[in-house]
Order: C-alpha cells, then structure tokens, then sequence
C-alpha cells in the first residue's frame, strides 16, 4: 500500500555552485538505496519541491531520472511510487555488471606499468579502510560506500568513467538488497576478504582467475536474496515472491 509523501526525510543543503536537480537525485536515491524510502512510498513533486524549496522542474528531472533506473514508476495524476525489488532484474544486473567489470580488469594488458601500479595502490587503500571501518549505527552506509569506491576503482583499468556510469545506472535495485543484506546476512568481513581475493589476483596479473573471483562476488548478492525475501517480503514484486515459492516448492520434491 503507498503512503503519502510526508515521509520525514534529513533536510537537503542545496548548493548554489551546482546543477540542482543532480543533488535531489543523490539526495533522494540514497535515501531509497538505503531504506529510509520503503517501497510503495508516493513521492509528490509538489511536496518535494516545497520541501527542498526549489522550483517543480528539477524535481521533477530527478524523478525521470530514478525512474529511468528502475527505483520509481512514474504514475500520471497520481505522483511516482517508489517500486519493489524484481529478483529477476536483480539477476540480470549482476550479469551484466559482471561483464563490464570483467572486460575493465582485462585491459590491464594494455596499460602502462605506472598506472597500473597507482590503480593497485588505490585498491590497496580502499581494503585497509574496509579492515578498519568503525562497526556503528553507520556501519552500512559507509561499508557500502567503500564498496563502490573499490569497484568503481576496478573500472577505472579500463582508463574511461562509462563503465562505472553505465553500472551506477542499473544498480539500484542490487544497492537496495547490498544495504539489507549487511544486516547480519553478510558480513562484511566476508565482503571484504572477496575484494582482497580480487586484488591479489589482479597484484600477480592473473587476469582469468581475476575475473572468476569478480563473477563468484557478484553473485553473491542472487544467493543471499532468498532470506532477505524472506525477511522483507513487502520489498519485493509479487512475480518475485511466486518465483521463490516456486523454487522453494521444488527443492522440497527433489528430497
């Protein structure tokens, strides 16, 4: 059921030096990336524009922009709702990060050793801040923060900002699952040990085994979904819900 768009949210400092639909847009993202906007929440943009006050236009172009990535439905007369997880979107947004992750890391061969090395060195620092993150009542958002920093640095062997674009695009929904899924159903020592995995591999130049290790990452957020449905069954799509039931129906014949 949606609610009405007086979900209390933290004010929004607006900066006169910026584009100001941009900063709506990260505001309100991550305000549903990480939970504080539940799925089913009608979002006004009237309301919205009263309460950042700025005009109805770049509200509004932040809303197109969410909606262009999956986390809202953009209903006519009746404001843009904030939309459930689809499992099977989730699937092909692991698929398809995976593959741009994989073909970055590649192109390790044509880089020179410089930057190589810098790039490792920007790995390295990311994983020791990993190791070291304070576990408080923040824990979740600044691990998650940390998370992209480090795959948003593994693009960068493709020397080129387009892929780490092209994957902040899609990845709403995987962000949404990544924020619940540290509540206790993935540790974050586990997380972090992954990436360790990867940069190791990438620290001997062994490119194929690199790339296993991305994929077998990456998929860890499909095998963690089942309890984080189960958990928060109100997030996800009712085609969602019948395809686990399904599954769960089927591995209890095969026994």
């Amino acid at each position: 059921m949606s609610v009405a768009c007086t979900v209390v949210l933290p004010k929004i400092r607006i900066s006169s030096q910026k584009s100001i639909s941009p900063q709506i847009y990260d505001f309100l993202r991550k305000h549903i990336t990480e939970t504080t906007i539940v799925p089913g929440t009608t979002l006004s943009e009237n309301a919205l524009s009263e309460q950042f006050n700025v005009s109805r236009q770049p509200v509004r172009e932040a809303l197109m922009r969410l909606s262009y990535e999956g986390l809202l439905s953009i209903l006519p007369q009746r404001g843009s709702v904030v939309e459930r997880i689809c499992i099977k979107e989730l699937e092909y947004t692991s698929f398809i990060r995976g593959a741009i992750e994989k073909e970055c890391v590649g192109n390790i061969v044509n880089l020179e050793e410089k930057v190589i090395n810098n790039r490792l060195g920007q790995l390295k620092k990311i994983l020791d801040q990993q190791r070291n993150i304070a576990h408080d009542d923040n824990l979740r958002a600044n691990y998650l923060n940390l998370d992209d920093r480090f795959h948003q640095c593994l693009c960068s062997f493709s020397m080129s900002d387009m892929p780490w674009k092209t994957i902040q695009s899609i990845k709403g929904q995987m962000d949404r699952i990544r924020f619940l899924s540290l509540e206790g159903v993935s540790p974050v020592d586990g997380i972090t040990d992954d990436h360790e995995e990867i940069y190791n591999y990438l620290k001997e130049r062994d490119i194929e085994n690199c790339q296993k290790a991305i994929t077998t990452h990456l998929h860890q957020i499909i095998n963690v979904h089942q309890t984080i449905v189960q958990k928060y069954k109100d997030w996800f799509t009712f085609d969602s819900l019948q395809a686990m039931s399904k599954r769960a129906s089927q591995e209890d014949d095969s026994l």
